[in-house]
């Protein structure tokens, strides 16, 4: 079977199917009546009840009744697979709403969580009043993970639709919110009444029985023991020489009532889900459509659909039984050939379970492969392993026909060590270069297992070894991470280039240690690599300063899966931490990854390790003693001299030491060849920071040349990432580089100019504004939000001061007095000390632990336990962030800082000193971020946003001779040289005001322009 998840043939019909309403069901007015009241009225309406006590019956009828569009989905245990349960949700709702094909199986493929999946599936039946019904949904019940599914699309459900949830057990679905939106219906609702009883056995055709009798022996659950199911075992003894009560009656009233050819039908289409006369004829059974035309006139626990039957789930597990009294060898008979039926017809994967069902191992093992390789591209893991799992018994140790797929999920799972065993197990056998000849796939993946393990010859002789391809062509890209030197594009043309395949996973992760950070913002098109190279993306985020964007997606794959990736939380997760000023966190994780890092067999993963501690120890603590400790267990490794990206990130740190410790000469002798070395091998992750430390080493030298071009280095490598904010980063440990460049400069519109600005720009503690728990909205209106939850303390005041103090930090307490003079205009009289500490009261009552409660006397500060973040400060961050990001990226941030504030007054209706003083602050940094936002949007060739965006800067800030400088470039780029001219008149007038006139730098542009 091929195609993706999404394509129709992949979805079994008949789960989506509605089941057929019979013509001698019996009506039940009451209960229908019930159903169609409680569903018109509540939007989720959930059916508790007994196998068998009429659930799917009722809701049909129910159905029948309303004027609603049915979705009807059959789960069953394959379900509990929550990107299957997804697909499948969609397929049922796209019957009726043909435009909701592709949501779910879109949002799957760019690798959302799966309750984020349920939630845009939900709302995109906006406008719809379809009727979603999931029928034996306790096959979810052991199963979080579906739960949670089901959870999201219930709460994300527009109000014009409903849901209807039929299960035999209680489900721990989540409805928050929901309230009087939810009913439910019982056992009780749902048992025959003595009329029902007597119509049902009236339609069935056994009036010889009485209904009073009926109803005492079964508790009232007749429907249960005539047609599918019946659990009351307190009531009658076993029948039929059965001991399952249930199985008794339908030994003794329905099956006995056949003929033996009619039961040995039954019987021995047990096996088969649906049964059809194809179906009854692969395992054996010849006459079949004439034999199901018969069965059709009796009175079955069935349904049928033209001429396919269905047996009800507690008739077919009764036959099951029966069948299994034949013996094993019958058994296996039938499962072989209803397998044999599955792979014909394209259901490989279900015609696999039948073989390990009927422990055909053999057989399974010649038919798994592409089966088990399209279960792990689409990152069915679980069910790749237990397939493997089962296969034990018959693999041979060197067999390689699943070694591929075995590899795929050591790799996915960060399980080098037993990737490499497997390797290692097949050159000792001389069939490692056979599996890279017939595989390129295979031939990466070892590579990419042999890098972690610190065995670059090895990974040289698969890639030799390896069919050449896209697969290949990737692990000789990550071979740049080991090679002194970057080979020519004539002779490695097209590497780095993302082909759709798997191993696009360590193209991206390539990316990322190389530096080509802008290659990153392309996600790879395959599953698998998106799992594998999700926690890579994160790292870039990072990199290149997008450090908000970088939590969410931290923090939404650390809720999507249980098994978090190494990488993610031991190497990636700490210096996230770092960036939000998390110090603790941060070391916490570093430390606790480290027996993460062991378990993945990763000497890789191990220096990286050791590297991040070293420059915590540095940057964080101060303290280059501990930072030359961290290294050690890193030197005296090979990993540290064989490969050229981790010995020249050694020698940048080792570099940063000697600096801290001023000895310069050992300063110069670790940085000179790392910069080399990194130019060399086209290496610019951590270029800009060897450079700048570089340049550093030389002034203090009194080697002015080489600290300048060690300074120019910097900058260029920064430009090859497309991100300032790694070269920012070694700026902010030595600012006088950055000086001594700007003292070169001739003009104050350089790249090094725009370098100190975005320097200066820079805030602290990004972790302020980040995750905050309480939000303090101030554009617009006043308000106070927590968790997501707008709450209104009593006093406006309260607010008030949750915003003062949230402005002047997390950790800066606030004095009485201090608090008065703000929030008072002074006053110190009984009156405003008494509303400042009702306010105090207030706000403590509104947001609990939002303020500190062991403080000295008439000292009021936020709790460092509580995330406070405001409006203001969020504007500020974005700003912050943009300065390190180029074009469209940069561009996005500045206009969601435009978009927080365009939201209306800065703190509407305060008018206290510190609110007026904030409000002109605030008024400074947006002009600023307008006219970095005119400038992003003319770098990417948005000239009309350009000019708007410009002419409020101009209107508010005339003097502001760079806004005049990008009006006579905008009016350059379309064309109009009069109006370039006009624009430096329009200058010159507006400094005239102020009795100066237009620098040398505008005079110089105007004279170009015009040329």
């Amino acid at each position: 079977m091929t195609g993706r998840p999404d394509n129709p043939d992949w979805i079994i019909r008949r789960k989506i199917t509605p089941p057929p309403l019979g013509p001698t069901v019996t009506r039940r007015p009451r209960v229908e009546a019930l159903l169609t009241r409680l569903i018109e009225q509540h939007r989720l309406v959930v059916v508790y009840a007994s196998a068998g006590a009429g659930k799917t019956t009722a809701v049909l009828q129910a159905a029948e009744r309303l004027e609603r569009p049915l979705a009807w989905l059959d789960l069953d245990t394959t379900d509990v697979a929550t990107g299957r349960l997804l697909v499948y949700l969609e397929a049922a709702l796209a019957r009726r709403i043909p435009g909701i094909r592709g949501v779910a199986s879109g949002a799957l493929a760019a690798n959302l969580a799966h309750s984020e999946v349920a939630g845009l599936l939900a709302e995109a039946v906006e406008g719809s009043d379809v009727l979603l019904v999931l029928d034996d949904a306790e096959r979810l019940a052991d199963s979080p993970a579906a739960l949670g599914v089901v959870s999201a699309f219930v709460n994300y459900l527009p109000a014009s639709a409903r849901l209807v949830l039929l299960s035999r057990v209680e489900l721990a679905v989540t409805t928050s919110g929901w309230g009087p939106w939810v009913a439910a219906v019982g056992e009780e609702d749902l048992a025959l009444t003595v009329q029902e009883a007597a119509d049902a056995l009236e339609m069935s055709g056994r009036t010889d029985i009485d209904p009073v009798e009926a109803l005492i022996e079964t508790g009232g659950w007749l429907t249960g023991v005539l047609f599918e199911a019946w659990r009351s075992t307190d009531h009658v003894i076993g029948l039929g020489g059965e001991a399952d009560p249930l199985h008794g009656y339908l030994a003794t009233q329905i099956l006995d009532q056949l003929d033996p050819a009619d039961q040995d039908f039954l019987v021995t289409t047990a096996v088969l889900q649906e049964v059809t006369p194809r179906a009854a004829e692969a395992v054996g059974l010849r006459g079949a459509s004439s034999r199901l035309h018969a069965l059709r006139g009796r009175r079955l626990p069935v349904s049928w659909d033209g001429d396919r039957m269905r047996c009800h789930p507690r008739f077919r597990e009764f036959l099951l039984r029966r069948l299994e009294r034949r013996g094993e060898e019958e058994l296996r008979r039938l499962r072989m050939a209803y397998a044999r039926l599955l792979l014909a017809s394209g259901h490989d994967e279900e015609a696999l379970e039948e073989l390990f069902a009927a422990d055909a191992l053999d057989e399974a093992m010649a038919v798994i492969q592409p089966a088990l390789e399209r279960a792990i591209e689409r990152t069915d893991f679980p069910t790749a392993e237990r397939w493997l799992e089962r296969l034990q018994p018959v693999r041979r140790e060197h067999h390689v026909a699943l070694a591929g797929a075995e590899l795929m999920l050591a790799v996915v799972r960060e399980g080098y060590a037993a990737g490499v065993r497997l390797a290692d197990r097949l050159d000792a056998a001389g069939r490692r270069d056979e599996l890279a000849k017939a595989s390129g796939r295979a031939a990466g993946l070892m590579a990419w297992c042999y890098l972690h393990a610190g065995r670059p010859e090895d990974m040289r002789e698969v890639i030799e070894s390896g069919v050449p391809g896209p697969d290949v062509d990737a692990a000789r890209y990550a071979m740049r991470m080991v090679d002194v030197e970057a080979p020519p594009d004539d002779v490695a043309p097209g590497l780095g280039a993302l082909s759709g395949g798997p191993l696009d996973a360590l193209v991206m992760r390539a990316h990322f240690d190389l530096g080509r950070l802008q290659e990153m913002d392309t996600r790879p098109a395959s599953l698998w690599a998106r799992r594998a190279a999700d926690s890579w993306m994160v790292s870039g985020l990072l990199a290149t300063g997008r450090t908000a964007e970088a939590f969410e997606l931290y923090h939404r794959l650390v809720d999507a899966v249980s098994e978090h990736s190494v990488w993610l939380q031991a190497l990636v997760g700490p210096r996230l931490m770092a960036e939000l000023g998390e110090e603790e966190a941060a070391w916490r994780l570093l430390r606790d990854g480290r027996e993460r890092i062991a378990g993945t067999g990763s000497v890789l993963f191990e220096a990286y390790s050791r590297l991040i501690e070293a420059e915590f120890a540095l940057r964080l603590d101060h303290d280059p003693a501990a930072a030359t400790r961290a290294l050690r267990p890193l030197v005296a490794s090979s990993i540290g001299r064989s490969y050229s990206l981790i010995a020249e990130h050694l020698a940048t740190v080792q570099g940063r030491i000697a600096l801290a410790q001023d000895d310069v000469d050992a300063a110069i002798a670790h940085l000179r060849p790392a910069v080399q070395g990194m130019q060399r091998g086209g290496r610019l992750l951590h270029l800009p920071a060897a450079a700048v430390y570089l340049s550093e080493a030389a002034w203090r030298t009194g080697d002015e040349d080489a600290a300048d071009t060690a300074a120019d280095v910097a900058l260029e490598a920064a430009r090859g990432q497309g991100s300032t904010h790694i070269l920012l980063n070694a700026l902010a440990e030595f600012p006088d580089v950055l000086a001594r460049r700007l003292d070169l400069e001739v003009t104050a519109e350089s790249a090094w100019h725009e370098l100190g600005r975005a320097l200066s720009a820079r805030v602290g503690g990004l972790g302020e504004v980040i995750g905050a728990a309480v939000h303090v909205a101030e554009f617009g209106r006043t308000a106070v939000i927590v968790n997501g939850q707008e709450v209104k303390p009593r006093l406006a005041k309260s607010v008030e001061l949750l915003a003062y103090l949230s402005n002047r930090g997390e950790r800066e307490h606030a004095t009485r007095p201090q608090l008065l003079d703000a929030l008072f205009e002074g006053r110190r009289d009984e009156s405003a000390s008494s509303y400042l500490r009702q306010a105090i009261l207030h706000l403590r009552k509104a947001v609990p632990d939002v303020l500190e409660t062991e403080t000295g006397p008439g000292v009021v500060r936020l709790a460092s336990r509580v995330r406070v973040t405001t409006e203001s400060k969020r504007v500020v961050s974005l700003l912050a962030q943009a300065q390190a990001l180029r074009g469209a990226d940069r561009l996005g941030l500045l206009l969601d800082a435009l978009a927080i504030a365009g939201r209306g007054d800065y703190l509407p209706g305060i008018r206290s000193g510190w609110a007026e003083e904030r409000r002109a602050q605030l008024a400074e940094i947006l002009k600023d971020v307008r006219f970095q936002a005119a400038e992003a949007a003319y770098e990417t060739g948005s000239f009309r946003q350009a000019e708007e965006l410009l002419a409020a800067v101009l209107r508010a800030d005339p003097p502001r001779e760079a806004g005049w400088r990008l009006q006579m470039r905008l009016a350059h780029a379309v064309g109009d040289s009069d109006r370039v001219l006009a624009a430096y008149r329009s200058c010159e007038r507006a400094l005239r005001e102020l009795g100066t006139k237009p620098s040398a730098t505008t005079c110089a542009l105007v004279e170009d322009l015009r040329r």
